[in-house]
């Protein structure tokens, strides 16, 4: 019987741990927000997903203010794959590291890593930072 009791503790203590926080969770759903908007060209959403201050880089050194990335998001659709991510919230502030796969139908696919830095303005969670950075490819 103690074996069983001690057995639940350490599951419920385990679970706890690793339950995702309500901040993480607010975190989660606005970078799959990003995404689904930026894939949809959807501006308006964009506008506010992004904070004012936005610093969007690019893999081939490119920066972008805000009203720039939502034009070129508005125009190109992204076309990206985003894989193994991890969220990181550090009071009313967030990172989001991940592995992902930019699709361009001219040059191909092209993995990257990416970081970017949120801010919770208010009650709502807004994207003040994005780099990425080729990943190369293995030496032959």
């Amino acid at each position: 019987m103690k074996t069983l009791l001690l057995t639940t503790l350490v599951f419920a203590v385990s679970a706890v741990g690793f339950a995702e926080t309500a901040d993480e969770s607010a975190v989660k759903a606005a970078h799959a927000a990003f995404n689904a908007a930026a894939k949809a060209g959807d501006g308006k959403a964009l506008a506010k997903l992004l904070a004012d201050g936005l610093q969007y880089s690019h893999s081939n050194t490119k920066m972008e203010t805000k009203a720039e990335a939502i034009a070129a998001l508005e125009k190109s659709k992204g076309n990206f794959e985003v894989h193994e991510q991890t969220i990181h919230v550090y009071g009313k502030a967030a990172t989001i590291r991940a592995r992902m796969t930019a699709h361009n139908a001219a040059t191909g696919d092209t993995p990257l890593t990416m970081l970017q830095v949120w801010v919770k303005n208010g009650s709502q969670w807004q994207m003040i930072e994005r780099q990425t950075t080729r990943i190369p490819a293995p030496a032959k």
